[in-house]
């Protein structure tokens, strides 16, 4: 499919993210329409990185810069190592999740590559260093999920690596890109299944949540690519190609051609498929990402041009709000296919 078509539907779907979810003077998201009277009125921070991403692979730089600024009321500054709160920040009710921060990381880092605004690159190195304060050695190392450190997980561990890699590309590449070999090295021998996959989590008891995710595998795959471009060291290549095979395998539902998981989830194993696409040129790998992009068009597309949460043939129209991180999430996939 031509990358203008896909741009289309990036542009309508944004479209209606910020006809149904944006307000302008507050410089903020709602998480839902129509608003829930019972829930909080602004998005927590893990779709506020979904929605940055959004609005950066648009290339809108003006609602780059005006989100920027409506996040700053998540910004801790009043913590040891400054950081993102998962909602509205307020003193002595700290609530950070490492991963939430290095999701935001990874999106500030391609702000400042498509604006040259070197404020988003400055945020992105403040807060992966509250991401990389999350390590410690127990469990041999790791980072742990949220500020509780009761459990190190690959949500946290696969998007810090890369973060770290990513703000390494502009800034000291050897101190980022020995912090992401170490992160990887350890969630390979904690968190990676035989099959290349990777478990959800483990407690510090060393209990292991085995839930696999498409996901913690996307970047764990990305990791692997920059590492591979980073040190042409074969042997992370031939492991991001073995974690797309295996993810081919086990994440890819019959019934649809699509990923299993949620836009929320599987929009980065997109993003993973089209990287790896673009170094190894391996047909497949595009093939299954037009094939997800097309089964959230036809089938997950509301009358009102927004999208449903369940990624089904038929999902649940009985649902009675849309949610500004199925949307986002989606409009992102399309803005991947339509580079």
């Amino acid at each position: 499919m031509q990358p203008d078509l896909w741009r289309k539907r990036a542009s309508a779907t944004t479209g209606y993210c910020l006809r149904n979810f944006w307000e302008e003077r507050a410089k903020k998201f709602h998480p839902a329409t129509p608003a829930d009277p019972k829930a909080l009125p602004w998005e927590f921070m893990w779709g506020n990185g979904v929605a940055f991403s959004m609005l950066v692979g648009a290339g809108d730089k003006e609602r780059i810069a005006a989100f920027f600024d409506g996040l700053h009321g998540y910004w801790d500054t009043n913590a040891p190592v400054p950081g993102y709160d998962a909602y509205l920040s307020s003193p002595g009710n700290s609530d950070k999740y490492y991963d939430d921060n290095a999701w935001m990381v990874l999106t500030f880092v391609e702000a400042y590559e498509k604006t040259g605004e070197r404020k988003y690159l400055l945020r992105a190195v403040e807060a992966l260093r509250f991401v990389l304060s999350g390590w410690d050695e127990k469990l041999g190392g790791g980072i742990y999920w949220r500020e509780d450190r009761k459990s190190k997980n690959t949500c946290s561990n696969g998007p810090s690596a890369m973060a770290a890699l990513a703000v390494g590309q502009h800034l000291n590449p050897r101190y980022y890109t020995a912090w992401a070999q170490r992160i990887t090295d350890w969630t390979n021998v904690r968190l990676q299944d035989s099959d290349g996959l990777f478990f959800d989590n483990c407690d510090l008891g060393g209990k292991m949540e085995r839930t696999k995710w498409t996901y913690n595998a996307a970047l764990m795959l990305r990791t692997n690519l920059s590492l591979w471009k980073g040190t042409n060291e074969k042997h992370y290549l031939t492991e991001a190609n073995r974690i797309a095979i295996a993810s081919e395998k086990v994440f890819v539902e019959p019934s649809t051609q699509a990923f299993r998981d949620e836009a929320n989830f599987s929009h980065l194993l997109v993003e993973a498929f089209l990287a790896l696409h673009e170094e190894t040129k391996a047909p497949y790998l595009r093939t299954r990402a037009e094939a997800c992009g097309n089964f959230a068009w036809t089938h997950l597309r509301d009358s009102d041009g927004g999208h449903w949460t369940k990624w089904r043939i038929e999902p649940n129209r009985q649902q009675t709000r849309k949610t500004l991180m199925d949307n986002a999430s989606v409009a992102r996939l399309y803005w991947l296919l339509g580079r």
